[in-house]
């Protein structure tokens, strides 16, 4: 019987399920946070592009950055080990007139969470608007940059494992273009 004790312990067992328990929760909130976005892709006049994890580490080993359209460079002449920190990206787009202003409601409904921290808010005198936002969760962290123009609005998800304010503040070579 002092054998069994030694061997298997039940409070050993309920530590390991309690730390499989928060990973799971942790992983399913970033997952789930992340997902909430994909309501904007369904939208009438809303074009939509994801990129995974595996095509980003493709990315950072041809070492050209990670390039997707007009809207989104990352990385350019930074290392592999930069875009290593990205897990996820994605993008989307509504040029239709008559959808921007909806586009843009929707998104802003999005980030009204009480999980999301404003990290840059400006707006220009002839109506263009950024908005940052970051929301960080242990290690793990999801972006959204979203730029609204007259005539374009885009909203820009990114998660993995590093800190945009910090990049920014250190001026790394980040890049959305709209």
């Amino acid at each position: 019987m002092n054998h069994l004790s030694t061997t298997f312990s039940p409070l050993q067992a309920m530590k390991k399920l309690a730390v499989c328990a928060v990973l799971v929760c942790v992983c399913a909130g970033a997952y789930a946070q992340n997902k909430v976005f994909d309501e904007l892709a369904k939208m009438k006049g809303v074009e939509y592009q994801h990129v995974n994890k595996d095509m980003i580490s493709l990315a950072a080993k041809q070492g050209n950055g990670l390039h997707i359209g007009d809207v989104v460079n990352l990385g350019q002449g930074a290392g592999e080990d930069f875009l290593n920190q990205f897990d996820d990206v994605k993008v989307f787009t509504c040029e239709d007139g008559g959808n921007i202003k909806k586009f843009q409601k929707t998104a802003l409904k999005l980030l009204k969470g009480k999980e999301w921290e404003p990290l840059i808010d400006t707006k220009g005198d002839d109506g263009e608007m950024v908005k940052i936002y970051l929301s960080k969760k242990g290690e793990q962290s999801t972006n959204v940059i979203l730029a609204v123009e007259e005539d374009e609005a885009t909203l820009v998800v990114i998660t993995g494992t590093f800190d945009l304010a910090k990049m920014m503040q250190q001026g790394m070579n980040i890049g959305v273009n709209n």
